[in-house]
């Protein structure tokens, strides 16, 4: 059962990330998101940009947050999304990595 678990949590993150990926593709040719890069869950995206001030991500977090506390999770979700992928070494959306091509 665990592996079903981890299965199903793989596969959350997955959609997680290609939801984000269609919500910046839909605003990015209209100048008003970030390139889409396919490294950032929805989370951590409105997690940089309420830390980045962005006036929309406040409550969109704040729903965001609701949610994932509903499934079990604490408060702040979104800010500890950003932080663990700022961790992991994603920088405004893109790895660091200097194999990394823009």
């Amino acid at each position: 059962m665990r592996r079903l678990a981890h299965i199903a949590l793989a596969l959350c993150r997955a959609l997680d990330i290609l939801a984000c990926v269609i919500w910046l593709s839909a605003l990015y040719p209209f100048g008003l998101s970030d390139r889409p890069t396919g490294y950032e869950t929805i989370s951590a995206y409105v997690g940089r940009a309420q830390a980045n001030g962005m006036r929309w991500a406040k409550p969109v977090a704040s729903m965001i947050d609701w949610a994932a506390m509903l499934l079990g999770d604490g408060p702040g979700h979104c800010a500890r999304s950003w932080a663990l992928w700022a961790r992991l070494g994603v920088q405004g959306g893109r790895f660091s990595f200097s194999d990394h091509q823009d």
